[in-house]
């Protein structure tokens, strides 16, 4: 029954003192038919010396020059020899049971188009901290907002090359909800909810150590090509409202966690004109939370960025 191939593509950056226990945690696979391609995207420390030093017949490792997760992710796309494709990023960790899940998984659904298995959520010193989302219907789900990570979606080889990341510069860090909510607009996403990864949340993760200039250009940006694809604009059903809201919230999260008061006030505003249900969901309570810590405190504490975007 393990005559089907996965192919694990790993992008990385710099990532040469986290990268060797994502790898070895890849290889520690109960299921035995897969490769790893580790996409290294013009790193500039010790990176292709870690995963050299590492040995194994199913690993194997490109470097090329800088250009971003969603080119890193597309070349190493092209390079796979798998049936399903697997995007892990380089911080963080595999349970053992991933692959063996997404076999019994795709079996299941009769080898869908694409599938997700479910994560939690950790720390360099504790790999289990806490539990991501359940899982129940995620076309519905992910309407709502980006709850996918890369590590559990799989996508058929086919698929991806058909409907590859972008590779745009500015949209670095939001590719993948663009290329989930292409996917969500033309097939059906199954899921399976058995946990088989756990984000690991360290201060250098790109998702905390961000500028605010970039981010509000990378949202419009987003906003911009998600709302110009017919396919995902029929597939809100005329609630397209409900991502800008959920974009302008995002922004207005991270800015306040970065001590901009008038910026998260801002997109604040901006999220509740186009939803004003968003005055009922966790996010406004979390956001009002960090405005508060920042008022009363100064600055949220870079122990507790982690948590709160998780």
């Amino acid at each position: 029954m393990h005559d089907l191939k996965f192919s694990v593509i790993v992008p990385t950056y710099n990532r040469a003192h986290l990268i060797k226990k994502t790898l070895e945690s890849l290889l520690n696979q109960t299921y035995d038919n897969f490769e790893i391609l580790v996409i290294d995207d013009g790193s500039t420390d010790d990176t292709g010396d870690v995963v050299k030093a590492i040995e194994g017949p199913r690993l194997f490792y490109y470097k090329k020059e800088n250009a971003e997760r969603g080119a890193a992710r597309n070349f190493g796309a092209q390079k796979a020899t798998g049936e399903y494709v697997n995007f892990f990023d380089s911080d963080d960790i595999a349970y053992s049971n991933h692959l063996q899940s997404a076999f019994d998984t795709l079996i299941e659904f009769n080898r869908p188009e694409v599938f997700v298995l479910n994560y939690n959520y950790g720390t360099p010193e504790n790999i289990i901290s806490k539990s991501g989302p359940s899982f129940y219907d995620i076309n519905l789900q992910i309407k709502k907002g980006n709850i996918l990570s890369c590590d559990g979606v799989f996508i058929r080889k086919e698929v991806i090359s058909s409907y590859p990341f972008s590779e745009l510069r500015e949209l670095s860090a939001t590719e993948d909800f663009l290329l989930w909510l292409q996917l969500a607009s033309r097939y059906r996403i199954y899921h399976n909810n058995k946990r088989t990864s756990s984000i690991i949340n360290h201060e250098q993760r790109s998702v905390i150590a961000i500028k605010k200039e970039s981010l509000i250009k990378r949202i419009e940006l987003f906003l911009k090509l998600s709302t110009e694809d017919q396919n995902i604009k029929r597939f809100y059903r005329g609630r397209i409202n409900v991502l800008k809201s959920n974009s302008y919230s995002y922004i207005s999260l991270h800015l306040s966690i970065l001590n901009d008061k008038k910026g998260g006030l801002k997109f604040l505003w901006k999220s509740l004109r186009e939803n004003p249900l968003l005055f009922f969901k966790k996010r406004f309570f979390v956001i009002m939370k960090i405005m508060w810590m920042n008022f009363f405190k100064g600055q949220v504490q870079e122990k507790d960025k982690g948590a709160f975007l998780s």
